[in-house]
C-alpha cells in the first residue's frame, strides 16, 4: 500500500514540475488576458454606474437637440407662410424681394460659397449614388455570390404561377363520329423567357395586357395530365400566338421560350361533386315541323354539373325562373336533333350556354360544366 502512494506523490511531483515549465516559458501577456476576462464582470458592474449618467445625458441631449431644431424649423415654416399671407407682402416689391438674395450673397461672400459649395457636393454625391444604385446592388449580389449565374438567368424570366385554364378533353374519337368532350379545369405554371433583360421590362410593364393574352388562348389538349408531346405542342403554340400579338407593338420576337408545368390538384375531380350536381325535370322544347300544323314537344330531363355549389344553390331558389329562360332563348329543333347522337350533343350545349348566360347575368359566381340527359320524351 504504502509503495501506491509514493508512486502517487512521484507521479503529482512530475506534474507540478511540468506545469511549473509550462507556466515559465509561457508569455506574461497570456496571464494578464486571463487576468483581465476573470473580473471583466466587475470592471463593468463598477464603469456602469459612471457611463450610465453620460450615456443618460447624451441621450437626453439628443432629444432635446432634435426637438429643439425641429421648432426652429417648424417656426420658420410657419413664419414664412404667415409673411407670404399677410398684407406686407401682398404690398411689398416682388423685384426687391427677388434680389435680396443676390444683396445678402454680396454682403457675406463667404458664407454663400461654403453654403452653395456643400449643396452642390451633397447633389452630386446624391445623384452619383441614385445613378449606380443598380450597379451597386449588383456589384454586392456578385461579391456576396461570386460562383453563381443565377441571378443573371433570372434576368430575362417572368413566371406565373397557379394560372387557371378551362380545357376541354376528348373531341378526337374515331369510326366516323367525334368523342364528346369535357370541360376541365386545368392549372399551369407558365415560365417566359425573354430575349434579354430589355423585352423582360417591355413584358412586365405589359404584364396585364400578356395575362390577358395568355387566358384568350386555346388550349388544344388530348387528355389530362398533359403528355411530354402535347406539352411541346402547346407551349409552341404559345409562342407563336404571342410573338404575334406583341408584333404590334414593335416587339415581334419578346418570347425566347416558354416552360409549362401542370400543377395537380390535391383532390380528385369527383371529390364532392354530388354536391354540385342538380337534377332538373320537365324542361319541353318546340319541334319544327313545315307539313303539319300540329304542335309537338320534347320532354327532357336532365342532371347539371356545376364549377361550385353557389350556382347549384342559386338554380335551385330560382328554378322558374331559369326554365323560363330557357323555354325563351332555345329555339324549336327539327325532329332529327333528339333522336341523333350529335343532336343530343347541340341540345346539351345550348343548354349549358343558356344556363351559363342566366348565371352571368345574375351576378353568380360559378358556370355550368356539364349537362348530362336523363329522359327524352315527344309528344
Amino acid at each position: 500500500m504504502n509503495f501506491l502512494i509514493k508512486i502517487e506523490e512521484a507521479i503529482n511531483k512530475i506534474i507540478i514540475r511540468l506545469l511549473e515549465k509550462l507556466k515559465a516559458v509561457t508569455p506574461q501577456f497570456v496571464f494578464d488576458y486571463i487576468h483581465f476576462m476573470a473580473h471583466l464582470p466587475q470592471f463593468f458592474a463598477a464603469k456602469q454606474k459612471v457611463y450610465q449618467p453620460k450615456i443618460r445625458i447624451m441621450r437626453l441631449k439628443f432629444i432635446g437637440y432634435t426637438e429643439h431644431y425641429t421648432t426652429i424649423f417648424r417656426g420658420t415654416i410657419t413664419s414664412v407662410m404667415i409673411y407670404l399671407r399677410s398684407d406686407e407682402f401682398k404690398k411689398a416689391d416682388k423685384f426687391t424681394l427677388l434680389l435680396m438674395p443676390i444683396k445678402y450673397a454680396k454682403a457675406h461672400p463667404v458664407k454663400t460659397l461654403s453654403g452653395v459649395f456643400t449643396l452642390l457636393i451633397i447633389a452630386g454625391a446624391t445623384g452619383i449614388i441614385f445613378q449606380n444604385a443598380e450597379k451597386i446592388v449588383l456589384g454586392t449580389s456578385a461579391f456576396r455570390n461570386p460562383a453563381s449565374r443565377q441571378t443573371a438567368e433570372e434576368d430575362v424570366f417572368i413566371e406565373f404561377k397557379n394560372h387557371k385554364f378551362e380545357v376541354k378533353v376528348g373531341g378526337g374519337g374515331g369510326h366516323g363520329a367525334a368523342a364528346p368532350e369535357h370541360g376541365f379545369e386545368l392549372y399551369l405554371n407558365i415560365k417566359i423567357e425573354a430575349q434579354n433583360p430589355k423585352e423582360r421590362e417591355f413584358l412586365e410593364s405589359s404584364e396585364k395586357k400578356l395575362e390577358h393574352n395568355i387566358e384568350a388562348l386555346h388550349l388544344d389538349v388530348e387528355h389530362l395530365p398533359l403528355s411530354d408531346e402535347n406539352k411541346k405542342k402547346i407551349e409552341e403554340t404559345m409562342i407563336v400566338a404571342l410573338n404575334t400579338d406583341f408584333a404590334k407593338s414593335g416587339h415581334a420576337s419578346s418570347i425566347k421560350k416558354i416552360e409549362l408545368k401542370q400543377v395537380l390538384p390535391v383532390r380528385p375531380l369527383y371529390y364532392r361533386q354530388a354536391e354540385r350536381m342538380l337534377p332538373v325535370t320537365e324542361i319541353n322544347l318546340q319541334i319544327f315541323l313545315e307539313d303539319t300544323h300540329r304542335n309537338r314537344q320534347v320532354w327532357i330531363d336532365f342532371t347539371l354539373l356545376a364549377s361550385n355549389r353557389n350556382a347549384v344553390l342559386y338554380l335551385k331558389e330560382h328554378e322558374i325562373e331559369f326554365k323560363d329562360h330557357l323555354s325563351v332563348n332555345v329555339e324549336p329543333v327539327i325532329p332529327q336533333l333528339p333522336v341523333e347522337e350529335e343532336g343530343r350533343l347541340i341540345i346539351k350545349d345550348k343548354i349549358k350556354m343558356e344556363l351559363n348566360k342566366f348565371l352571368e347575368k345574375n351576378g353568380i359566381e360559378g358556370k355550368i360544366l356539364e349537362v348530362y340527359i336523363d329522359y327524352l320524351m315527344a309528344s
